[in-house]
């Protein structure tokens, strides 16, 4: 009898045109819930370096020739699952034991709520020195309509040069509050990047006091990220009313839907998104791994020479 994992099939994309055309359609059948996976893909399909300096890893996973999902990684960020259309637990088995053949670190995984999990599990199981941690529950959210609210005090408008200091300062502020820090350089990249083009809007009230991005356009629908407001301007409505008018702008442009992504760990903004028009259409996990290596033959005789000293703070390093 054949091994069910051998009817699974994983195949790697040299180039992100090549994974949308033999996955999109599965991953569009699922837009919103997949919006991570097939957002990357159509902006690596502009510009394999649009994300990192590296080359991204662009996966599809077949069963008896059909595609049943996608992971794709641009190192070194966390590897992106889609939803999974089979045995979860068979095709993920088969991911991984894919990426251990070709010798591939993972430095943390997201994906929908049982994917991810179960690929967490998968990765670490048998190997010493590997661990992945959940480090944030998430809800994926659509709208397709808006409700009709009060506005806050100000108006949107895109963030323009004048704005560049500010927004690379409120970005490492996103950033930190999020758990996820990066570097003012980094945050300085990105906000001329979102400004140049035209993808990063402000609420202004005599100034900026709010912020909200778009990002990864889909054939159908286009993501909402980067929501900020600065400690001195909250509780005054002005992420709500950004959110609301540039969801109701991108829909008036065209697109079918808008998504977001929320931390279940804030439930002031999961009900401000629900009263904006969003309803959610699934959960999501974030995941960090961390890898050790133990040099055993020098441990042993540091351990013998200095017992009363910590062995794994000196003969390990980890790799986030």
């Amino acid at each position: 009898m054949m091994n069910e994992e051998t009817t699974v099939k994983i195949i790697s994309h040299n180039h992100a045109r090549e994974l949308i055309s033999l996955s999109g359609t599965y991953l569009e059948g699922n837009e919103s819930e997949n919006n991570l996976p097939i957002g990357l893909a159509y902006r690596l399909a502009e510009d394999p370096y649009y994300y990192t300096p590296a080359l991204p890893l662009l996966l599809s996973i077949l069963e008896q020739g059909r595609v049943v999902g996608v992971a794709v990684m641009t190192p070194p960020k966390k590897f992106i699952l889609s939803k999974i259309d089979t045995d979860i637990q068979t095709a993920v088995a088969r991911l991984v034991d894919y990426l251990r053949q070709i010798n591939v670190r993972i430095p943390g995984i997201v994906g929908p709520a049982v994917e991810a999990q179960t690929f967490s599990d998968c990765w670490v199981e048998g190997r010493i020195g590997v661990s992945a941690k959940l480090n944030k529950r998430m809800r994926v959210f659509e709208a397709r309509s808006v409700a009709n609210l009060p506005l806050s005090p100000g108006e949107m408008r895109f963030a323009d040069i004048d704005d560049h200091s500010l927004m690379a300062r409120w970005i490492v502020g996103l950033s930190e509050a999020i758990g996820e820090p990066v570097s003012l350089e980094s945050a300085k990249n990105r906000a001329k990047k979102l400004i140049k083009d035209q993808e990063l809007y402000v609420w202004d009230n005599e100034g900026p006091v709010s912020i909200a991005g778009v990002s990864r356009p889909m054939r159908n629908g286009t993501t909402i990220g980067l929501v900020y407001t600065p400690p001195e301007h909250r509780g005054k409505g002005y992420a709500t009313s950004c959110v609301l008018l540039l969801t109701k702008k991108l829909l008036s442009d065209g697109y079918s839907f808008c998504s977001l992504y929320t931390d279940l760990a804030n439930p002031t903004s999961n009900s401000i998104y629900t009263k904006i028009g969003y309803v959610p259409v699934g959960d999501a996990g974030s995941f960090n791994c961390r890898f050790f290596v133990f040099y055993f033959s020098e441990a042993l005789i540091f351990l013998d020479k200095q017992k009363s000293r910590d062995f794994s703070r000196d003969f390990c390093y980890t790799s986030p």
